[in-house]
């Protein structure tokens, strides 16, 4: 059994609720979309090596706080307020979807404190995202996976939003997308959430949508000193990789690894291969 640490963080504002898991060289893992799910996707393999510490955003899981106002650059501020109460002096920050914005912000404003960025399953341009993703989708997706979202989307129509917890409507509104995100039809998405995780809904309206519609880094992806390594499944729809492989050879030490048999979530749909490149990764950073 894999020990685990919890303890809480003071930030500006807010009291970041921080999870610890495995041995080894530290991997700060932001997340405002509880904990659970990453504890459940991400491979135990990494944590025979590495620690993986996850860093709950202000408003969502245990910790405090609002996400009102918040944005992906000052959620990276919040993150380097944790590493630095963590007593980490230079940190491996893995970030996945939105979250790998967080880790690109956290690697431009703060790279004296920043070891290396692994971007899982996103994009450093999320303002063409849903553009680029739901124009290929239309183009290359099967009739019966055009019908599963079709079906998907119909079941979430049907739910009655008055009489759901808003944390458990975001999940499913999340879920409806499931042709978008997953590559296997029949994978039961729901089970690796574990229950909605709390503060779903304000960190969705909050960060996630406003920071859709207007975050991109790639004018400043040339400032990033730091090795980043870019991991994205051929067959994302919400962060797809064309947005990484038009833009990759803007960073200095920029990679892209591009998983062949995955959609959103590479490091669980084909966790063999991802574990492998990411060890390999940070085995190099040494």
């Amino acid at each position: 059994m894999t020990e685990s640490t919890s303890r809480r963080i003071r930030v500006d504002g807010a009291e970041l609720h921080v999870l610890t898991e495995g041995s080894g060289p530290p991997i700060l893992v932001p997340t405002g979309c509880g904990v659970e799910f990453y504890r459940r996707t991400f491979s135990r393999r990494l944590l025979e090596s590495h620690s993986l510490v996850y860093v709950e955003m202000r408003g969502t899981g245990e910790s405090s706080g609002t996400p009102e106002g918040a944005t992906y650059t000052t959620l990276a501020d919040d993150l380097d307020a944790a590493r630095e109460g963590l007593g980490i002096d230079r940190a491996v920050v893995m970030g996945h979807s939105n979250h790998g914005a967080i880790a690109l912000a956290l690697g431009l404003r703060h790279p004296e404190h920043v070891a290396a960025v692994v971007a899982v399953g996103s994009v450093p341009d999320f303002s063409r995202a849903f553009s680029v993703g739901t124009t290929r989708w239309e183009a290359e997706a099967s009739e019966s996976e055009k019908a599963l979202l079709a079906r998907k989307q119909a079941e979430l129509l049907a739910l009655d939003a008055s009489a759901t917890d808003p944390d458990e409507l975001a999940l499913r509104r999340y879920l409806s997308l499931h042709p978008l995100v997953w590559r296997d039809p029949t994978l039961d998405a729901g089970a690796l959430w574990g229950g909605a995780p709390r503060g779903f809904a304000r960190y969705m309206q909050s960060v996630i949508v406003p920071e859709a519609g207007r975050f991109s880094l790639v004018p400043a992806l040339g400032e990033i000193p730091c090795p980043v390594l870019a991991l994205s499944g051929r067959y994302d729809y919400v962060c797809p990789v064309e947005l990484w492989a038009e833009s990759i050879e803007k960073l200095p030490r920029g990679r892209l690894d591009i998983l062949e048999r995955s959609g959103h979530n590479p490091h669980y749909e084909e966790a063999d291969r991802f574990d492998t490149v990411l060890l390999a990764f940070l085995r190099a950073l040494s």
